[in-house]
């Protein structure tokens, strides 16, 4: 699509999973686009932060060097606070408290 600017229905870019929702016709698109930030904010921040790094820096890097990213961020993550709240609120089945450490 970038290269060749084919433009791609809504329903389309759901489908091949460039947007995450669409709204129905008539459905405050504001209002959508909102709960689904409020749906990210709910996770963890550091999770978050370092999806956005991997894609955003692993756009430039070969696939190799990507993977390479992606699994030093893992590791990184893998000792974080965040982490362990995560696992514990699922085993006790209540809702996280992500505190971005």
């Amino acid at each position: 699509m970038l290269l060749t600017g084919r433009k791609v229905s809504a329903g389309e870019a759901l489908g091949i999973g460039l947007v995450n929702r669409v709204a129905a016709k008539g459905e405050d698109a504001l209002l959508a686009a909102k709960q689904l930030a409020m749906q990210i904010a709910k996770g963890s921040p550091l999770g978050a932060l370092y999806a956005k790094e991997a894609v955003v820096s692993g756009a430039e890097l070969s696939l190799q060097q990507a993977l390479g990213l992606e699994a030093d961020l893992n590791m990184i993550l893998q000792s974080t606070a965040d982490r362990a709240e995560g696992i514990a609120s699922f085993l006790e089945r209540r809702r996280p408290n992500f505190t971005g450490e």
